[in-house]
């Protein structure tokens, strides 16, 4: 099996290389094979494995450069232990397991993903743009070990069209103890369980087009890999290092040209409020990377991309330069969703965001543009006071484009959004507002009333903020 050609590439100190494979059988039957390759800086080594077969159904074998028996081997293999107990329950049953292995010798140590079987159900629309969606059909553990070499083999099934797998392999060892291990499973559930080089892919939410019970797509909010920059601010170690790095270049190689992560699939909950096609901008995800990338990039030592925070600062400004936004008394709201054609609603939680992120630019970068535009969402913020509060002594989750206010707020994220405004105000010292602290009351009133404990505080917030529910 020869290599057609070969790609490199480098992301910060991460290098990548990726070969392509050609594979024919004697009636025709062709595979492609795409093996990618990152090497982080300590030596470790990601591995990403892709192939997609046109009636190839021969036996696939990818010999690894690593052998030797393990002598400790991990799995766990359980359903999705929640990463967020307090998630919106799911309504349907996600069929991609949360298998994690881990093998470890005298010569070298890995963490093994599942092997996915799957094929595209994606859907082009008459203007070209493109609603991106795999359809999962079998998982299977392809990986075998031993003195002569460690070996992916691949089987397709008819029907079958694509497969991938991945690995992070190291000559030293990952994982220091079952503990570890396990709390890398439960991060790992939610952050890296099917991953290729610049996607992670996720089991589907309702609104979701094409729809199928095993639909699939790019998962920005989990790809932002929130909770595995936090474990790596906290526990520095070999195996959460990798992991930062994987993320870190994964978001940049999936990264547009105007700096931003745009969705790819679409919501037919969009299409149908607003006729939203599958390429838009959600401010929320990109709140969340941008934040989760510059605590990483901090922590990895990749100074200069501090200078990135202000492409998604100024983004917003010219987002409220345009008027994406629902004006309120003397300043306005930010809206959710970008298609740079239409407005759509303000969530309380994306509108905390986007002020918040403003608020934390201009701590960082003294320009006095970014103050003004959160104070100018604060303003707004001030204006409609109570009103986010129901009959029932509860937050409203929306304010629509004519200002109707609609929903039922999520428990945690927005209560972790309100306290990170009220910390920001404090560290640059702006006047304290009875507006935020009532908000704050009512959702903490709110909480207890359902017995949901509050584990973050204003002095370690930022470490909560952007949670999943």
């Amino acid at each position: 099996m020869a290599s057609l050609k070969t790609e490199k590439r480098q992301v910060e100190d991460i290098a990548e290389e990726i070969f392509y494979y050609a594979l024919e059988q004697d009636d025709g039957g062709q595979a492609k094979l795409i093996l990618t390759v990152r090497e982080f800086p300590n030596g470790d080594e990601m591995i990403y494995v892709e192939a997609e077969t046109e009636g190839y159904h021969k036996p696939i074998e990818v010999g690894l450069e690593f052998d030797g028996e393990a002598n400790i081997a991990y799995t766990e293999d359980s359903s999705i232990p929640e990463l967020y107990p307090y998630r919106k329950p799911r309504k349907l049953a996600d069929p991609l397991s949360s298998t994690l292995r881990y093998i470890e010798n005298d010569d070298n140590s890995a963490l093994v993903g599942t092997a996915v079987y799957f094929k595209d159900i994606s859907h082009t629309y008459d203007n070209g743009e493109k609603s991106s969606v795999v359809e999962f059909q079998r998982e299977d553990d392809s990986i075998s070990y031993s003195e002569d070499g460690w070996k992916l083999n691949i089987q397709f099934k008819p029907g079958e069209a694509q497969y991938s797998t991945w690995l992070m392999v190291s000559e030293e060892q990952l994982i220091e103890s079952v503990d570890q291990f396990q709390q890398v499973h439960k991060i790992g559930a939610d952050e890296f369980r099917w991953i290729t080089p610049d996607v992670l892919l996720s089991h589907r939410v309702d609104s979701t087009f094409p729809k199928t019970d095993n639909a699939f797509v790019r998962s920005l909010v989990r790809q932002s890999g929130r909770m595995s920059a936090v474990k790596l601010s906290t526990e520095q170690s070999r195996v959460w290092e990798n992991i930062n790095r994987h993320h870190f270049a994964s978001l940049e190689s999936a990264r547009s040209d105007d700096g931003l992560w745009h969705s790819d699939y679409t919501s037919t909950w969009l299409q149908h409020a607003y006729g939203f096609g599958p390429e838009y901008i959600d401010s929320r995800h990109n709140d969340n990377i941008f934040r989760s990338q510059l605590t990483r990039a901090e922590l990895l030592g990749y100074q200069s991309y501090a200078e990135e925070r202000s492409v998604y600062a100024d983004f917003l400004i010219d987002m409220a330069n345009a008027g994406y936004t629902i004006p309120r008394g003397s300043g306005y709201y930010l809206i959710d969703y970008y298609d740079m054609k239409r407005k759509t609603h303000a969530s309380l939680n994306h509108v905390l965001s986007l002020m918040n992120y403003q608020y934390d630019a201009y701590r960082h970068l003294k320009d006095d543009k970014y103050l003004e535009s959160a104070e100018a969402q604060f303003a707004a913020f001030l204006d409609t006071g109570t009103d986010w509060i129901n009959d029932e002594n509860t937050i409203i989750y929306q304010m629509r484009p004519d200002g109707a206010m609609t929903g039922t707020d999520y428990n945690l994220v927005t209560y972790y959004d309100l306290l990170y405004t009220k910390k920001l105000r404090q560290e640059l010292e702006l006047p304290s507002s009875d507006t935020l602290e009532l908000l704050i009351k009512v959702k903490e009133q709110n909480l207890y009333e359902k017995g949901i404990s509050i584990e973050g505080t204003i002095e370690n917030v930022e470490h909560f903020v952007g949670l999943i529910e």
